[in-house]
């Protein structure tokens, strides 16, 4: 694959089979009402990866909120960084893994970071965009676990909480008339851009590297409304202040899963700065057929417009793409011996 070719799957979900056993014995057997809980097989990332031509994916697991609210939270979570790390020990050079935190609890956050990072070698991790509590990622009490991130520079995708149900409209039977997978999830992750923008979060912790979920669910598309809160909702904030919404959406990064549509990319495209869109299925949530579509749709994208979405990911995981080059070497060398 070379250098720097090669496309990369940024938003894969592995949900390990001990995983699955262990909450479907605590009575757990979905995500969110609707969304139940993916039967996930190691061969069948391998086989999806081939079909779509991929080099490499970084895995991820998002906890069921019911599953952060039990005792043992803190040593499930351990247990699923631990598996994820296997799976990347096994294939270096393919998988990538974000690891998940046991939040909402601050200090046992804090340690699985650095636990993660220290002893697992692990790339990045993964956050809810809210919590089971209800509070947002820009929320001052989880300050600490942002400015440990920042320190160690670290690698961040922002997917919506599974749990999400917007009680903000509707009668009782609202999530059943509008789904929250189709319009609620999308917005949980504006809200949670939102609230780290107006918090300041994005100036305050610059080392993180943000991914977006899903195109950055409304972001690219209100972009402009978001600016235009300077002169309205925030026309008394400092003027140091003043002119920074444009500069911190543009340093955020932007994934493909569920909004590969030429018009969802020309709104992300329109907004990321270059380099910044990168190549995400969200599988085994979507299906084969699905993450294919997905590819192919992102392809003929990439064709029209500047810049390779697909490769994009490689400068934000320097272990993931030395390992991949290490064996292209190995290969290439055998290769030249027959």
């Amino acid at each position: 694959m070379g250098q720097r070719t090669g496309w990369v799957d940024v938003h894969q979900h592995s949900y390990h089979p001990r995983l699955v056993e262990m909450l479907e014995g605590k009575g757990i057997t979905h995500m969110a009402p609707g969304v139940p809980m993916p039967r996930w097989r190691l061969e069948d990332t391998l086989r999806v990866m081939e079909r779509c031509d991929l080099a490499a994916v970084v895995l991820s697991v998002l906890m069921p909120d019911v599953a952060l609210r039990q005792p043992d939270a803190a040593a499930l979570v351990r247990r699923t960084n631990e598996w994820t790390a296997e799976l990347v020990r096994a294939r270096p050079h393919r998988f990538g893994a974000l690891a998940t935190l046991p939040l909402p609890d601050v200090d046992a956050a804090l340690s699985e970071i650095a636990y993660a990072f220290d002893t697992l070698g692990m790339d990045g991790v993964v956050l809810a965009a809210s919590l089971a509590d209800g509070r947002l990622l820009g929320d001052p009490s989880l300050d600490p676990v942002l400015a440990e991130l920042d320190r160690r520079r670290a690698v961040v995708l922002i997917h919506p909480d599974p749990g999400f149900r917007c009680s903000c409209t509707g009668g009782p039977d609202f999530a059943a008339v509008v789904p929250p997978p189709l319009v609620d999830f999308v917005m949980d992750t504006t809200r949670a851009v939102t609230n780290l923008l107006l918090r300041g979060a994005f100036r305050r912790f610059p080392g993180i590297r943000f991914i977006l979920a899903h195109g950055g669910g409304t972001v690219p598309y209100i972009a402009g409304r978001l600016e235009l809160a300077e002169t309205w909702v925030l026309a008394g904030q400092a003027e140091a202040e003043r002119g920074s919404v444009r500069a911190a959406l543009r340093g955020l990064y932007f994934e493909t899963a569920q909004s590969s549509s030429a018009g969802a990319l020309a709104c992300v495209h329109d907004l990321a700065a270059p380099g910044h869109v990168l190549f995400g299925t969200d599988f085994p949530f979507m299906n084969d057929e699905v993450s294919a579509a997905t590819r192919r749709e992102v392809e003929q994208y990439q064709a029209t417009a500047a810049g390779d979405i697909g490769g994009a990911a490689w400068d934000l995981f320097p272990r993931l793409r030395d390992s991949a080059i290490r064996q292209n070497a190995v290969l290439d060398s055998a290769a030249e011996r027959r």
